[in-house]
């Protein structure tokens, strides 16, 4: 979720999909009440169907070209095949004034996700910092969305996550370690919310395979063959399922640094040990990893937020490189496409658009995606 510097208008679509346009635009609400009735008619109880379909949502309204609404069949479907706990009890089972640990008893990532984040930040407005490790969950979204939820309360928010292995170690060629994302969150005074979303690889494995979906070229420098060589075929990606990590042993040494959070911590199950095509009724265990402080702990919330303010005043103010047109901060093309998209409904792009109405069909639901008249 992070445009550091713009040389056009806001961009909703990473690179390799952004000449491809919306399918169709449809409304907020018609776009939830999918959601959640693929959720409760997999058989998810309600309330994890409604956290489920609003992380998703959230993603949408952000214009992030993955992790969104696009993905809610693939989670629904989940449901229905009783890969993911259709009633599962979310529990502290270790806590002190600073932390808790959290097993999801293999509900939805998302659900887990939202349950520890809000447990992290109520630890951080009665202690000044709060820290969640969660256990036992799946594949949760959007790490920037649980940044998001923190700075949307005027605190500082980080979140990562583990998953299935899809980058190397550095010089190596075996799928080891996952593409661990960092999501942080910083409230502003007078700006959008700070909100940094990145991948530990060069793009998100979700856009690799949305650019090989809209029949997209893969850019060089995306992914590597199983030679550990870089690559622009899809048919590479699909023996090797490496990304390239971002910043070369940079982003391999980030990449362990989150597993440590997101999977040493939490006892997940470590990437390198997860079987691809899990079988039926088998739990990943993934873990996630949430920590929240409050600014207070060190100078009054005016304060703060006035030298956050200074901070990103002083990154617009630069002299722009040739052609560039404006210098965003991270996560300010979110926000503005979210205000965008409140307004004037969710684009859909054609990939998107086709699965959910395939979905539709498949699992009989009634809810119809209304388009927003042009």
């Amino acid at each position: 979720m992070v445009t550091e510097v713009a040389k056009q208008e806001p961009r909703t679509q990473s690179a390799g999909i952004q000449d491809v346009k919306p399918a169709v635009t449809v409304t907020v609400e018609s776009l939830r009440e999918f959601g959640i009735e693929a959720f409760t008619r997999a058989g998810l109880a309600e309330e994890g169907a409604r956290e489920v379909t609003e992380v998703q949502l959230e993603s949408s309204l952000r214009g992030q070209a993955t992790h969104n609404m696009g993905d809610v069949p693939r989670y629904a479907q989940q449901v229905a095949d009783g890969k993911l706990n259709r009633a599962p009890a979310i529990r502290v089972t270790r806590e002190t004034m600073v932390h808790a640990q959290i097993d999801g008893d293999n509900a939805p990532g998302q659900w887990v996700g939202v349950v520890s984040m809000r447990k992290a930040l109520e630890k951080a407005r009665q202690a000044g910092v709060g820290m969640v490790a969660a256990g036992h969950s799946n594949h949760y979204g959007a790490a920037g969305h649980y940044a998001w939820m923190a700075a949307s309360e005027g605190l500082i928010g980080l979140s990562t996550t583990n998953g299935g292995s899809c980058l190397a170690p550095w010089g190596g060629a075996t799928p080891t370690f996952g593409n661990n994302p960092l999501g942080v969150g910083v409230p502003t005074g007078k700006h959008p919310l700070f909100v940094l979303d990145i991948a530990m690889s060069t793009v998100a494995m979700g856009k690799i395979g949305l650019a090989i979906a809209e029949g997209k070229p893969l850019p060089l420098h995306w992914i590597l063959d199983k030679q550990g060589r870089p690559s622009t075929e899809p048919g590479d990606f699909k023996a090797s399922m490496l990304g390239v990590p971002i910043a070369g042993h940079k982003g391999y040494g980030l990449t362990m640094v989150m597993e440590v959070l997101a999977g040493v911590l939490t006892g997940a199950t470590f990437p390198w040990d997860q079987e691809r095509g899990t079988p039926h009724g088998e739990e990943l265990n993934h873990g996630q990893f949430f920590l929240a402080i409050n600014p207070e702990l060190f100078m009054s919330r005016q304060e703060f937020l006035d030298r956050v303010d200074r901070m990103i005043d002083a990154a617009k103010a630069s002299e722009m490189a040739e052609g560039v047109k404006e210098i965003l901060v991270p996560g300010e093309s979110e926000m503005r496409a979210r205000d965008r998209n409140l307004r004037g409904g969710i684009p859909l792009l054609p990939s998107t658009y086709r699965s959910l109405l395939a979905y539709r069909e498949k699992a009989g639901l009634k809810s119809q995606l209304q388009e927003v008249a042009s």
